[in-house]
């Protein structure tokens, strides 16, 4: 593998103020490709291999993050492809909702440039 290459990144984020700053948190870093909803989503993984996706929860109309994870791992070639929830909800007990539900990780907005770079780094050894 070309050491250079930069490894690629799906953010499923409905807010774009939110979905702006995540992928300005992560420019440079990562080739990043982004969509507000679950559909886009569900076809961009059908035609691309991400590294790791960064999902929020609630996706507006349709399908939830929860959802959309569900359909994700059931894709064999994105079983063991880490995919974090980052997420406004931050209740006792979400964490470990989300983690039950499918999530490799949790992330609770806000969250510092630095939080989301050494999380993604951790899941990936990157």
């Amino acid at each position: 593998m070309d050491t250079n290459a930069k490894l690629k990144l799906l953010i499923v984020e409905d807010d774009e103020i939110s979905k702006e700053v995540v992928s300005l948190f992560l420019s440079g870093q990562y080739e990043i490709d982004s969509t507000s909803n679950a559909l886009q989503a569900l076809k961009l993984v059908e035609q691309n291999q991400y590294s790791a996706i960064l999902m929020d929860i609630n996706l507006g109309r349709g399908l939830t993050g929860i959802d959309l994870t569900k359909k994700i791992k059931e894709l064999e070639n994105y079983k063991q492809v880490p995919i974090i929830a980052i997420t406004a909800f931050a209740m006792r007990g979400d964490k470990e909702e989300f983690i039950s539900s499918g999530f490799d990780y949790y992330l609770a907005k806000p969250f510092t440039r630095e939080e989301l770079r050494a999380t993604i780094k951790k899941l990936l050894g990157s």
